[in-house]
């Protein structure tokens, strides 16, 4: 938003409104302060944060004062600004909000260029209110507190009951995806000659539910539309989600350890086959002399990795803002952990029981229509037995298997076998 200078300096010298906010910042030691606000700074900027991103986005410049005048920020002051406004962001705001920040020269009344903060912030998918405790929106150029009534309606519009999968990112657009990737599965599953084929492309996205039409007529992805087809960088409406995956020598997270790191992005069928791809490559093999000859050793039983690496990928809670899966390797054991809890009342004792984990219901349909290259098999198999096989398998060569639920993470750990696959 306000992205040419000209255009940014029309609407500073049009004055705070419904999407602008002007802040001058004047340092005390290396902590900004901001003249007119009752509440300590970072409270303060928390309650701008929220109150734009729960209406409908903005921008917050620093480095302008409410009179309209450019004053800019200290050089050597700038670093110091710039991650205080990420930290409030991500630390004062619930949830966390991402900001844009972009640093500017703007004109001051001497058509001096001064160094001014510009910080985007987006229309959100959530509602936010600030670590204080505060529900905040954007009535004109003021922030205000959201009353009870108020504040239902934007759960209501954000649509907090409905399943986050199925909601639109309406920050997004349908250049987010890749249409031809779209196209290829529309082939695969329904064949050259269906007949929802020859209706639009936005208006077969719309039918799939993997995208919607808005108020206004603009279409947008869905998040699970923009799971399965986001080709291009997705930070700003999914940040998260992506698989880390990193090998270690030893047994522990130790940086000097590390023989490689990878993090994978785009469409989730990809980040799954590519993360299992990568265990496979490091995982050591050994081997044993038999009768019929060399028979190699496995650590870990590729179908049981497949199945754990599906399992976090597609059943992580895609609303917990910026945490991502993560899938190490080290020399006794493979890790893979996903952001969320287990799904409603599941316990670790419920999955080795046999019961069915899923939060993801439609992206778990989707998946079943992949093939994965790995196994031959379908990404997601709908007898609901990936977990009890991930078990078995992984016990069959002495491996084990631990699962460790807490409030915002589940953390599958193989464990490493020493028999012959």
């Amino acid at each position: 938003m306000y992205d040419s200078i000209s255009e940014l300096m029309s609407e500073i010298a049009a004055g705070e409104d419904m999407y602008l906010e002007l802040k001058e910042a004047v340092f005390r030691d290396h902590a900004p302060q901001f003249a007119g606000e009752d509440a300590r700074a970072p409270e303060a900027i928390a309650q701008v944060l929220c109150s734009l991103a729960n209406a409908e986005g903005g921008v917050v410049i620093f480095g302008v004062n409410k009179r309209r005048e450019v004053i800019g920020v200290r050089p050597d002051r700038m670093d110091d600004l710039e991650q205080w406004v990420v930290n409030v962001a991500q630390r004062n705001c619930e949830p966390p909000i991402y900001i844009v920040p972009d640093r500017k020269f703007l004109p001051d009344s001497k058509s001096t260029d001064q160094l001014c903060l510009k910080v985007d912030v987006p229309k959100s998918l959530y509602a936010h209110r600030t670590s204080g405790g505060h529900w905040m929106t954007r009535i004109g150029s003021h922030r205000a507190d959201l009353r009870p009534e108020q504040l239902a309606r934007l759960l209501e519009r954000r649509r907090i009951g409905e399943p986050f999968e199925e909601r639109p990112i309406q920050t997004a657009t349908l250049d987010a995806l890749d249409l031809q990737l779209f196209e290829d599965y529309c082939r695969r599953r329904f064949g050259p000659d269906e007949e929802s084929a020859q209706a639009d492309i936005a208006t077969r996205l719309v039918n799939l539910k993997l995208a919607e039409r808005l108020e206004g007529g603009a279409v947008a992805p869905t998040v699970v539309g923009l799971l399965l087809f986001g080709r291009k960088p997705i930070p700003r409406h999914l940040p998260g989600a992506f698989v880390d995956c990193a090998c270690y020598r030893g047994e522990f997270a130790d940086a000097n350890q590390q023989v490689d790191a990878k993090s994978f992005h785009g469409p989730l069928p990809e980040q799954i086959v590519d993360a299992v791809r990568f265990v496979e490559k490091w995982m050591p093999v050994s081997a044993e002399k038999t009768y019929e000859g060399r028979r190699d050793m496995l650590p870990f039983p590729l179908r049981a990795v497949h199945e754990a690496i599906v399992n976090a990928v597609v059943h992580r809670d895609y609303q917990l803002y910026g945490s991502n899966v993560r899938v190490f390797l080290f020399a006794n054991r493979l890790e893979i952990s996903n952001p969320g809890g287990l799904h409603n009342t599941i316990r670790p004792e419920n999955l080795f029981a046999g019961c069915l984990y899923r939060r993801n219901q439609f992206l778990c349909g989707f998946l079943r229509d992949y093939e994965s290259p790995i196994t031959g098999r379908a990404l997601m198999e709908s007898r609901g037995e990936g977990f009890r096989m991930m078990v078995r398998e992984t016990r069959r060569i002495g491996g084990d298997v631990e699962v460790v639920a807490l409030q915002d993470a589940v953390t599958v750990t193989l464990k490493k076998g020493h028999l012959s696959n």
